[in-house]
């Protein structure tokens, strides 16, 4: 007779260490070979690569253009308590709920990566820029993707799937 073993909660975080040091690596990448405000075609009429500075958050909300110290003491101190919201999600998870785990390392990865960023530069680089004809999405880079993904995962993981 086999027992199957449990994985551990923290078996997943790779998950996280992959997500930040694929999007550190691309965002050194796109700065090293596109000046900035620049951009790349990829898809005509549909994608470019870009190098943009983001003063704010995801998608470019609460971007004033600049580094204010306010942006970096509030977006600091906001990732913060968000690494300890995604911690305690973790803790408290049942090891068996694997997506849901899995969704908390993606968004622990995205927080990490562009917080990591904006400590050590004062701005988040995006570079994956979307849109149709003239109508922009707002560029964005590895980690937000990690985190709206993550959240999208979650809210499936434990509002869809466990209905109980």
């Amino acid at each position: 007779m086999r027992f199957k073993r449990e994985r551990s909660k923290f078996s997943y975080a790779y998950i996280t260490l992959l997500v930040v040091l694929g999007d550190w690596l691309t965002k050194y990448l796109v700065v090293d070979i596109l000046p900035l405000y620049h951009s790349f075609k990829v898809k005509d009429g549909l994608f470019s690569i870009v190098n943009v500075r983001n003063y704010g958050t995801a998608f470019g909300f609460m971007n004033k253009g600049r580094e204010t110290f306010f942006n970096n003491v509030f977006f600091i101190a906001a990732s913060i308590v968000a690494i300890v919201l995604v911690f305690y999600l973790i803790l408290k998870e049942k090891p068996s709920n694997q997506l849901s785990l899995i969704s908390l390392f993606l968004i622990l990865g995205g927080i990490i990566g562009n917080q990591g960023e904006r400590i050590f530069h004062g701005f988040v680089t995006d570079f994956l820029d979307f849109y149709i004809g003239t109508h922009h999405w707002p560029a964005f880079n590895i980690a937000d993707s990690a985190i709206t993904v993550g959240l999208v995962i979650y809210f499936f993981a434990n509002y869809i799937l466990n209905k109980e």
